[in-house]
């Protein structure tokens, strides 16, 4: 039977008891508030993440990075609408995928769009858990911040976008190519090659070109040149689906830095008709030239033909007159004084037609062109050119007794005569000089003035028929022609003709 003084030391013990319990709460308690608050000082100052804690819809608590973001200060956080920051088109399904999360039934961060202090969007991606916070119940919500993601993703959606809009509406086959096998094809494809993009993924090229010769050499060409260099451009046959032959342009890039897994992008451009109407414009190019040379050789026979008439009859005939005028002139009485004289201005009038038809048939044709060559011949010309205008003109000639083809010769001569005939005309100059050299494998004929200079608006004139007729001559015998000028120092011009006869040198 407990006596009163146990039941008060019972009691006493109880108390006491509750007494240590109430202190141990109070230190866990105090603990875990110590804890929370180490804890989210740490989140404060420590995290690289956006970190808030929202409690009753309200910021109680903002870490200071997600001052970067909003541009907010951490004053003007607390206490604010938490859905103030979301863009009023999100709120709805940003509170559903937080109540999801909450009740765990979602595991995945959400994305939404926010609304910075200065009305700038920014993409975040979020997560939310439930945690208490001074003793109450709040949600504490982890973001990053992806709007750099998003806005990159955006742009090269928009860059991808835009790179298919090009490839479509290019006219050219574009392919990509992995160890010669098909994978992408624009439109183009099937506009030159006759196939639609979406058979040739996963097929061979070999169904491009005509045979497997050309397919191998296509391949070894194109990789052996884009070892050293990114990209390659040349000229190939190939092959339509329909099994006619064609021409294409290809054009071709490395994939990348090096050929790892030979990835490459080719463009292919059909050139047929071009080509064929190059062949077609060269083809009459060459009729035309041949016709003009044509003409320019019955031209320089009927210039010979002529200039012969004029020297072997009316030269004749001519000589003759003026000898029966003499012998009549020795019959006249010298009495008769005023005939004598008449016979006399007869004579040199007949003396002034000879130098007349002289000239007249030298212009025609210079009977040393064909009895002395050319280097006589164009020294004639300077001299003349000297007389006819005093303007000096000097030529040098290596080897002085060079031997060419007859119709080269007259193709040179008439060369340098129409030069000089331009300088005459237009260059306004004090000085030529001239160069005529032959060496083993061409001629060269150099003419240049110190005159005003031509211009290329001037040389590229299409009514410039002696430069066209210079041009024109150089051309049929597979030499070039070079007219450059400075202004106020003069014109020069080069003419190079091969010599691809032998013999045409002694």
């Amino acid at each position: 039977m407990k006596t009163p003084q146990d039941a008060t030391a019972t009691q006493i013990l109880a108390e006491l008891s509750e007494i240590r319990r109430t202190v141990t709460e109070i230190k866990r308690l105090e603990e875990d508030r110590i804890l929370e608050e180490g804890l989210f000082q740490t989140l404060e100052y420590g995290s690289q993440m956006g970190i808030f804690v929202v409690q009753d819809g309200k910021f109680r608590f903002v870490n200071k990075h997600i001052e970067n973001h909003w541009g907010y200060t951490l004053e003007e956080f607390i206490d604010r609408d938490a859905l103030s920051i979301v863009h009023p088109e999100d709120r709805e399904r940003v509170r559903e995928s937080a109540v999801r999360m909450l009740k765990g039934q979602r595991s995945s961060p959400f994305a939404f769009r926010g609304l910075a202090k200065n009305g700038a969007i920014r993409w975040v991606t979020e997560t939310v858990a439930s945690v208490p916070y001074r003793g109450r119940r709040a949600v504490l919500a982890n973001y990053m911040d992806i709007t750099e993601q998003i806005e990159s993703q955006k742009k090269l959606a928009e860059l991808e976008a835009l790179e298919a809009s090009i490839l479509e509406a290019m006219p050219n086959a574009v392919v990509g190519l992995q160890n010669r096998r098909v994978i992408f094809a624009n439109d183009g494809v099937e506009t030159v090659f006759g196939w639609s993009a979406r058979d040739l993924i996963g097929k061979n090229t070999r169904i491009f070109y005509r045979s497997d010769k050309d397919y191998e050499d296509v391949a070894k060409l194109l990789y052996t040149i884009m070892e050293k260099q990114r990209t390659v451009s040349f000229e190939y046959p190939c092959r339509h689906k329909d099994g006619r032959d064609m021409e294409c342009a290809v054009s071709a890039a490395r994939i990348g830095q090096d050929l790892k897994d030979k990835s490459i992008v080719v463009i292919f451009e059909d050139i047929t008709e071009r080509k064929q109407a190059k062949n077609e414009l060269e083809q009459s190019r060459e009729q035309l030239r041949k016709l003009t040379a044509h003409l320019q050789s019955v031209r320089e026979k009927e210039r010979t033909l002529i200039a012969r008439e004029l020297h072997d009859e009316l030269g004749q005939l001519l000589t003759a007159l003026n000898t029966e005028i003499v012998l009549l002139s020795k019959k006249i009485p010298p009495e008769h004084s005023a005939l004598i004289e008449r016979t006399k201005g007869m004579t040199n009038l007949i003396d002034m037609t000879m130098q007349t038809l002289k000239r007249i048939y030298m212009s025609l044709r210079p009977g040393m062109l064909d009895h002395l060559g050319l280097t006589v011949s164009v020294g004639w010309q300077a001299d003349e050119f000297e007389k006819r205008t005093g303007i000096p003109c000097r030529i040098k000639v290596d080897p002085e007794d060079m031997a060419l083809d007859p119709d080269l010769a007259t193709a040179l001569f008439r060369i340098f005569q129409e030069t000089l005939t331009n300088i005459a005309r237009h260059a306004g100059a004090t000085r030529v000089n001239a160069r005529l050299k032959a060496t083993d494998k061409k001629v060269l004929l150099v003419v240049k003035d110190n005159g005003r200079g031509i211009t290329s608006e001037q040389y590229q004139k299409p009514h410039s028929f002696g430069l066209l007729g210079i041009r024109e001559r150089v051309a049929y015998w597979g030499g070039e022609v070079k007219i450059t000028g400075e202004k106020g120092k003069g014109t020069a011009v080069h003419v190079s003709i091969p010599l691809k006869q032998k013999g045409t040198l002694p």
